[in-house]
Formats: C-alpha cells, sequence, structure tokens
C-alpha cells in the first residue's frame, strides 16, 4: 500500500460524507476531488475544488488566453507592482519568469497580465477590495507608529 493509498483510505473514513467543494459549495465524494502527493515531503492531500469545477476554470483561462495577447517585449510591466518580468524573476526561478493571466473570478472576464507575486496578492485576498483596503490600512497604521516612534 502506498502512502498516497493510506491517505485516501483515511480521508475517506474522516469524510465519510464528502467534501463540499470551495467553489461550486456542492458535498460530492472524495473520488470527486483531486489528490495531491509531494515527493519531496512525502505528505499528501486533497483538492477543496472538485474535478467538475477544475475542469471548467481550465476552459474558461483557455478562452481568455486565446482572447487575449500575452504581453510580448521586455518593456512590459506589472499593472499593479510597475516590475518588468526581468525585475520580478532577477534569480531565475522558473515560476516567476512569466506573467500569470489575472481573470475575475465572480465574471470570467479578463484583467490583464500580472506578475506571480501580485496574481498571489490579489488571490490571498480573495479579489475582495473590502479586505485589501484593511491590508493597505494596516501597512498605513504600522507605517505611522514607526514614524511615531522614531521621532
Amino acid at each position: 500500500m502506498t502512502q498516497l493509498d493510506f491517505f485516501t483510505e483515511e480521508i475517506e473514513k474522516v469524510c465519510e460524507d464528502g467534501l463540499v467543494c470551495i467553489k461550486c459549495d456542492i458535498r460530492q465524494p472524495v473520488t470527486n476531488f483531486q489528490q495531491m502527493s509531494y515527493t519531496k515531503t512525502g505528505d499528501a492531500e486533497i483538492k477543496r475544488t472538485c474535478r467538475s469545477c477544475q475542469s471548467g476554470h481550465r476552459k474558461v483561462i483557455s478562452d481568455l488566453r486565446k482572447r487575449n495577447m500575452y504581453p510580448q517585449g521586455a518593456s512590459y510591466q506589472c499593472p499593479i507592482c510597475h516590475r518588468t518580468i526581468d525585475e520580478v524573476n532577477k534569480y531565475g526561478q522558473k515560476l516567476l519568469g512569466t506573467w500569470v493571466l489575472d481573470h475575475c473570478h465572480d465574471t470570467n472576464t479578463f484583467r490583464g497580465y500580472i506578475c506571480k507575486h501580485c496574481n498571489d496578492g490579489l488571490g490571498g485576498f480573495r479579489d475582495n477590495l473590502t479586505t485589501v483596503m484593511n491590508a493597505v490600512r494596516y501597512l498605513q497604521d504600522h507605517k505611522e507608529k514607526i514614524n511615531e516612534t522614531n521621532t
């Protein structure tokens, strides 16, 4: 029995009534979710997006890529952080060397091509403007505290 098989059996025991997809909010059998195993650490997990939603998302991204040209040339800058791809990827990390197609998850509309750092940030904030503004205030408050301490 592989570690993934063991993990799958254990997860199925814990989730006998299935898992709820974080995209469609439907409870489904565990077999409808992708099982991931990580060779380096030996860890395993089950993705919380069902296979049907993953497939739909891949199709949306594919369609958006066909209709929206990838940025060409070294002068293109991320519209959020204003760095070029060479600045973003100055240490040669493979994942950072390409622009990421950003889209609205509510409307499936194209927003632009941005760097992975900014895409991860927006994703972490779940594209929620209130959360983004709270983060801005949080950083501003800290900066003010530092300035008050230094004066």
